[in-house]
C-alpha cells in the first residue's frame, strides 16, 4: 500500500476515493459529484421547475464519521420562479449504507422539523424542505434543518429569539434597551455537532430614539458543554479580569437556554490577528513592524495561557493524557479499515507516543482552555479577548500549550514562513518565544523548565496527529500532507534524536 518513498498511496490520503469507503458507502462518489448533485437536489427539493431553479450548487464541506456515514453540505443559489430572486441556501446531505436506513433518519429526524419549518422564509421558493436521494441513500435538508441539532429550527427564528433576548439581555431587563427586531447570521457551521449564529438586536432607548445595534452569538451544541460555558465565564470574568493589567479579557454570558441547548455570549471586539501575521512575516521578513506586531501576540498568547492555569480554578471535566490516547486508538481503527497504508504509519506514531508519554512526568492538573489555538485568541489593540469556553477541563498545561504550538506550526507551515530542523527557522523561533514567555509568567526555574517542555512533546504530537485525522476525515488531502510532514520533523525531538526544540 505504499510507493518506493514510503509514502501511503493516494486513495491512502483522500478516502474518497478509497474502495473500502465507496463500498461502505455507495453513493459517496456521486455526492461529491457537484454536476450531478446539482440534478439530484433540483428533481427533489424543487420537483423539476415547479418553485424555483437551482442555478448554482458547490460542495462546502465533508466529515466522515466512522460508523455513522458522512456529512456532505452544498452552497445553492435558487432562482424563485415567482419573484426572479436569486436566493443563497445551505443543504445538509447524510450518507448512508443503504436507502432503508436514510428512510428512517428522514422519518424519525428530518421530517418532524420540516413540518415546524412551514411558513418560514427560508423554504419558500422549494416544493419540500428534506428529501432522500434514494440511488444515493443520501438525505438532504435545508439549514437550518439538521437532524443532529434540532434547536436549529427555533434559534434560527427571528421572531422566537426576539422573545428571548428581550428577557436575557441586561439592558433590555433594565428598561434601557427595548428589542425591536432581530436578523440571523450563520456565523460558524464548521463541525458537525455545532453551530455558531450571529444576531443582530435594532431597538429603541429608554427615551424612545433608535439605539445603536447590538451583537450577540449564540453557540449550539449537540449536548450539554453550553451549560459549562456558562459556568466558566462568570467566574473566570470575577477571579483574572478584576484588575485593570488582565491579560485577556472575555465574553459576557447572557446565559444557558437548556431546552435550546443555546449559550448567549456578548461580542467581543477586535479579530483573530496571528494568522495573517505569520502570512505578513512570510511575505516580508523578519526587520518590518508586522514581525514585531507577531512577537507581540505570541506572548500575549503565553500570558493568556498562564493567566488561565493560574487561576486556581477548578471547571470542566478532568482530561489526562490516557484520554487522548484511546480517543487516537479509535481514530487508528477507521483509519486501518479505509486507509490501510495510512493505517499503518499512523500506527508507529502512536506507538512512539504512547512510550514517550510513559516516558515524562505528568503536571498538576489545572483549568484549562481545552482548544487553545491562535483563532481563539481575538485582539483590538492592545487588548485580546479569549473565546470558546465549550471544551474547557482540567489537564496539565502541557495540553493547552502543545495545542497552541501544533497549530502554530501548522498555520506557520502553510503560510510559508522559514523553519528547520535545528531550531534556527523563523517558525521554531516564534514557538520558543511562546514557551518560553509562558515559563517567565509562571514563575518557572529550570528544573520545572525541563519537565514542562519533556511534558509539552507527548501532547503536541497527540494534537498533530489528532489534526491528522481530521484533515483525512474532512476529505482535506493537501491539509493531511503538511501535517504529516510536521508529524515526521517532530518525532526526531520525541525519540531523542538530534535538534533542538521548544
Amino acid at each position: 500500500m505504499a510507493n518506493a518513498e514510503g509514502a501511503p498511496i493516494v486513495a491512502d490520503r483522500d478516502p474518497s476515493r478509497s474502495p473500502a469507503l465507496r463500498a461502505e458507502l455507495p453513493g459517496l462518489e456521486d455526492a461529491f459529484d457537484e454536476r450531478v448533485m446539482r440534478g439530484h437536489l433540483h428533481a427533489t427539493l424543487c420537483e423539476g421547475e415547479r418553485r424555483g431553479v437551482i442555478e448554482r450548487c458547490e460542495r462546502a464541506q465533508a466529515v466522515y464519521a466512522p460508523g455513522d456515514g458522512c456529512v456532505v453540505r452544498y452552497r445553492i443559489q435558487v432562482r424563485d420562479r415567482s419573484s426572479g430572486a436569486v436566493i443563497p441556501g445551505l443543504v445538509i446531505g447524510r450518507l448512508f449504507a443503504d436507502p432503508r436506513s436514510a428512510h428512517t433518519y428522514l422519518d424519525s429526524r428530518l421530517a418532524p422539523l420540516a413540518r415546524t419549518m412551514r411558513g418560514r422564509p427560508e423554504v419558500a421558493p422549494f416544493a419540500t424542505p428534506v428529501a432522500v436521494l434514494e440511488p444515493l441513500a443520501m438525505t438532504v435538508s435545508l439549514f437550518p434543518i439538521d437532524g443532529e441539532l434540532p434547536t436549529l429550527v427555533d434559534v434560527t427564528d427571528p421572531a422566537a429569539m426576539l422573545d428571548i433576548l428581550c428577557s436575557t439581555l441586561p439592558d433590555a431587563r433594565a428598561g434601557r434597551f427595548t428589542p425591536t427586531r432581530c436578523h440571523v447570521d450563520l456565523g460558524h457551521y464548521g463541525r458537525q455537532h455545532r453551530c455558531v449564529l450571529r444576531y443582530t438586536i435594532h431597538g429603541t432607548r429608554r427615551a424612545g430614539e433608535e439605539a445603536g445595534p447590538i451583537t450577540v452569538y449564540g453557540k449550539v451544541a449537540a449536548d450539554h458543554r453550553g451549560a459549562l460555558t456558562a459556568a466558566v465565564v462568570p467566574e473566570l470574568r470575577e477571579r483574572v479580569l478584576r484588575g485593570e493589567d488582565s491579560p485577556f479579557t472575555v465574553p459576557r454570558s447572557f446565559g444557558f437556554i437548556e431546552p435550546l441547548q443555546l449559550t448567549l455570549l456578548e461580542a467581543v471586539p477586535g479579530r483573530p490577528g496571528i494568522a495573517a501575521l505569520l502570512k505578513d512575516r512570510a511575505r516580508n521578513g523578519r526587520g518590518d513592524n508586522g514581525a514585531r506586531a507577531l512577537a507581540a501576540s505570541i506572548e500575549a498568547a503565553a500570558r493568556v495561557a498562564a493567566a488561565l492555569h493560574g487561576s486556581g480554578l477548578a471547571l470542566g471535566p478532568k482530561r489526562g493524557i490516557d484520554d487522548e490516547l484511546v480517543e487516537l486508538g479509535h481514530a487508528l481503527a477507521a483509519l486501518q479499515r479505509v486507509s490501510p497504508g495510512l493505517g499503518a504509519e499512523f500506527e508507529g506514531w502512536l506507538e512512539t507516543l504512547r512510550a514517550c508519554a510513559v516516558a515524562s512526568d505528568p503536571g498538576e492538573p489545572c483549568l484549562s482552555h481545552g482548544d487553545f489555538t491562535h483563532s481563539q485568541l481575538i485582539f483590538s489593540g492592545e487588548r485580546c479577548g479569549l473565546v470558546d469556553f465549550d471544551t474547557v477541563c482540567r489537564a496539565e498545561p502541557a495540553l493547552d500549550l502543545a495545542q497552541f504550538l501544533a497549530y502554530l506550526r501548522m498555520n506557520a507551515r502553510k503560510a510559508g514562513v522559514p523553519a528547520s530542523a535545528d531550531g534556527n527557522g523563523a517558525t521554531e523561533q516564534l514557538c520558543a518565544r511562546f514557551l518560553g514567555a509562558y515559563m517567565i509568567e509562571r514563575g518557572y526555574g529550570p528544573r520545572e523548565r525541563d519537565a514542562l517542555r519533556a511534558r509539552v512533546h507527548p501532547y503536541e504530537m497527540v494534537s498533530l496527529l489528532r489534526l491528522a485525522f481530521h484533515s483525512w476525515q474532512k476529505f482535506k488531502p493537501a491539509r493531511l500532507e503538511l501535517a504529516v510532514e510536521l508529524i515526521r520533523e517532530r518525532l526526531l525531538p520525541l525519540g531523542g534524536s538530534r535538534g533542538n526544540h521548544a
